[in-house]
């Protein structure tokens, strides 16, 4: 009974924590738009007209980086949060030759369906172009793999799986990977950012640490970076057959190492924390209602 009524509360608070971040990104892309506007009339993020690529990527790293610290600074304030909680320490033994392919592979896997389903439906898919080099490409660089790899695992695998942790491990990883997908306002990425929260909390919980899950991530975006780049500036042929070979070869690949590690006697529940059914989250009306807000945002308003 204790923990049933601890994750209604746990995932409240990361339900709130999940709004008030995404009020914060909100108003700080305001802010940074008027402000724009009032050095040069008529210009915004979404228009940076009068501005240099390097001056609006930063800017974009100011607001990736404040949309992840202010809610967490009222978390460690206002929740029992602490710091160890976010468990950004030197990990256990892990195994980076068996993590990072799998992680790859079901990325990559859940990349592949979410273009099926793309096709499918008929969905038009906008892509950003990024600059040829320089400077321009190096902030681009920031704040598409180094800042996303470090504040979000930090705000999602440390934070709000630590206010879950006392619940089990099964609600800590399920409750926080959730709230990551949807809040990408994308069903097509949410899918990937789905798959790729469980996997990296599993890890979280597994290896005692969130270090492992951000080089993870970060590689995970260099290799969508590399293609991104390599769809802009290299040989179709080139930037076709590296971006069939990742969606490929390591969905394959973590198949075959899967099987065999199971062959072995691994299985990924040993050593997570028992605790409450992974459902259990639901029973917080917060949490439960803010899947539905972001739903039906990411369904019907960002598109």
């Amino acid at each position: 009974m204790a923990r049933s009524r601890g994750v209604r509360g746990a995932a409240s608070w990361c339900a709130i924590a999940a709004i008030f971040y995404l009020l914060v990104r909100s108003l700080l892309y305001a802010g940074v738009s008027a402000l724009l506007g009032l050095l040069q009339p008529g210009a915004s993020l979404s228009k940076p007209v009068g501005f240099s690529d390097v001056t609006i990527g930063l800017l974009q790293l100011f607001i990736g980086i404040g949309a992840i610290a202010i809610p967490l600074w009222c978390m460690l304030y206002l929740t029992r949060l602490t710091s160890r909680d976010l468990r950004i320490t030197l990990p256990a033994p892990w195994s980076p030759a068996f993590c990072l392919p799998v992680f790859l592979g079901i990325a990559n896997a859940a990349n592949l369906a979410g273009a099926l389903l793309t096709n499918l439906l008929g969905i038009e898919v906008s892509t950003s172009i990024l600059p040829s080099g320089g400077l321009e490409l190096a902030v681009q660089f920031l704040v598409l793999c180094v800042m996303p790899a470090i504040a979000e695992e930090l705000f999602f695998r440390g934070a709000l799986q630590g206010l879950l942790r006392p619940c089990g491990s099964a609600a800590a990883i399920f409750g926080p990977a959730l709230l990551f997908a949807l809040l990408h306002l994308d069903p097509i990425q949410g899918l990937t950012a789905l798959v790729c929260g469980i996997f990296l909390g599993w890890l979280a919980e597994r290896s005692g640490s969130i270090l492992p899950g951000m080089l993870l991530h970060f590689t995970n975006n260099c290799l969508a970076f590399l293609s991104l780049y390599l769809r802009f500036y290299a040989p179709s042929s080139v930037s076709f057959g590296v971006e069939l070979f990742v969606l490929l070869f390591f969905p394959l690949f973590s198949l075959w190492l899967i099987y065999h590690a199971r062959q072995q006697g691994f299985r990924f529940g040993a050593g997570l924390r028992p605790g409450v059914d992974v459902l259990e989250v639901f029973s917080s009306p917060a949490y439960t209602l803010t899947i539905i807000f972001l739903l039906l945002y990411t369904v019907f308003l960002s598109h």
